[in-house]
């Protein structure tokens, strides 16, 4: 559904030309904003500020109303109240708008009757005047690569992880977290109430376009429950698909009614329906984040067997334990790799094992980088994690000088495998000045090298054991 004649999703992502309704030379405003957006992502279209009272905003020429745009136009943004919608779409039908953004709110999440009934004449008018309607109530979309953006501050690096979100603030949050993690986003929509154009049609879509390698998706509830479900099957079929569902407690269902007139539903229903569709469920923003870091930067693990190296002997005990209760086989270390240390470090042949207890390796010339490439070698190991041990490093001298050179070493090994190997590197949390710049950097390097970082080895052991396939 891309042809001229029927406005497919195509259009709505990457819009040959746009319009702001409410565009405001007010820069605390989100007309103001969507503007700006534009032009700072580079949007290559026409780009038409609505706003009678305007000559420019943003840079762009203003124009007093939607109908006296010189050009067509793809995509509306509507940032007016709500009562103007109803014209509004008269004026989109009069100018062939294929797709209308309503960042508009104000209806049906409000809980008020005559709110609701609004939103209802909104839907039955639009679809008579053939406009398909993103919303309302939400922030709308985030795609680089078309220069489309709703924001002016969002990362301007274009990737292939799609994300669906019911909620605008959980959007932004997740683009940024993301980012700083590696993530690289292709196609983000923020849909709110979801009135017209649904997240099961979005999965369907997401689900056929080959820029798209990864999705997630932040929902409170679906207006749509069958098509939701035949959505995410689709999409879960051809790719990784991974939903946080909120809304879950009563407390949660409440909050989620008046955000955005969802029906929250019952978690145990929702776990089933995630997992009869071939998806994966996140419980919270960091699961999801996790899911989505491993399903984008990891290479496909074709068994359970886990090799875990570093840190001291607690944290190799951690490992394990975390490893085993996340599902993952911790396997002994094999002969062929216990005689390779055999060959270099006697001492250490009958004593190591797995996971790696890095304090043992210390005066003996092997090191936990060397036990990894050792380990991925071999084929008795499906999977690795790899944990960063800098507390050891920051207590040595030269620490930053020898904490780059093993990350920097690390990162060829992991690189150079095909099996998937997850890095634990602890979150900032040290009262030490000097330390803080230290870790943030040794991060920033290993992210920028394409390395999935985790901060806990539990958290790491979790989302490689959600990931990997079962028997």
């Amino acid at each position: 559904m891309s042809s001229d004649s029927t406005p497919g999703l195509d259009r709505l992502f990457s819009p040959r030309s746009v319009a702001v309704v409410g565009a405001s030379t007010n820069v605390d405003s989100a007309g103001h904003d969507y503007v700006r957006s534009l032009k700072e992502f580079e949007f290559p279209g026409p780009v038409y500020p609505i706003n009678p009272k305007a000559d420019e905003v943003a840079g762009y020429r203003a124009y007093p109303s939607l109908r006296a745009v010189p050009g067509e136009v793809d995509l509306v943004i509507s940032c007016i109240p709500a009562g103007g919608v109803l014209d509004l779409i008269d004026d989109c039908r009069e100018a062939r708008v294929r797709f209308l953004h309503l960042f508009t709110g104000r209806f049906s999440e409000t809980g008020d009757a005559e709110a609701a009934e609004l939103e209802r004449e909104i839907e039955r008018r639009a679809a008579a005047a053939g406009v398909r309607i993103l919303g309302p109530n939400g922030m709308g979309l985030y795609y680089p690569a078309a220069g489309v953006s709703f924001r002016p501050d969002l990362p301007r690096a274009a990737g292939h992880v799609a994300f669906l979100s019911q909620s605008g603030n959980n959007a932004v949050e997740v683009s940024l977290r993301g980012a700083a993690r590696g993530l690289r986003f292709g196609k983000v929509a923020n849909y709110g109430n979801g009135m017209d154009i649904t997240p099961g049609e979005m999965l369907r879509y997401l689900a056929d376009d080959a820029e798209t390698a990864v999705i997630g998706a932040y929902v409170e509830g679906v207006p749509d429950g069958r098509g939701f479900f035949e959505g995410l099957q689709a999409a879960a079929a051809r790719k990784p698909v991974i939903i946080h569902k909120a809304g879950r407690t009563r407390a949660g269902a409440r909050s989620a009614a008046s955000h955005t007139a969802a029906l929250a539903g019952a978690a145990e229903l929702w776990s089933t329906v995630i997992k009869q569709a071939g998806a994966i469920e996140a419980r919270s923003q960091e699961q999801l984040l996790d899911l989505m870091l491993g399903a984008s930067l990891l290479p496909r693990a074709k068994g359970r067997n886990v090799a875990a190296v570093g840190g001291g002997g607690g944290r190799s005990v951690q490992s394990a334990d975390a490893c085993e209760e996340s599902g993952l086989e911790v396997v002994p270390l094999t002969t062929a790799v216990r005689e390779q240390v055999r060959a270099k470090a006697p001492q250490l042949a009958d004593w190591i094992g797995n996971p790696v207890d890095q304090s043992i390796l210390a005066g003996s010339g092997l090191s936990s980088n060397g036990l990894l490439q050792m380990m991925l070698a071999d084929d008795a190991y499906d999977l690795a994690i790899a944990n960063v041990g800098e507390d050891w490093f920051l207590g040595r001298p030269d620490a930053e000088g020898r904490l780059r050179y093993a990350c920097e070493r690390l990162a060829d090994i992991v690189n150079a495998s095909a099996k998937p190997v997850a890095v634990v590197l602890g979150a900032t949390e040290t009262p030490i000045d000097w330390q803080r710049p230290i870790i943030d950097g040794v991060r920033d390097l290993m992210t920028a090298r394409g390395l999935a970082i985790y901060p806990s080895v539990e958290r790491a052991a979790w989302a490689l054991g959600r990931l990997a396939p079962r028997a």
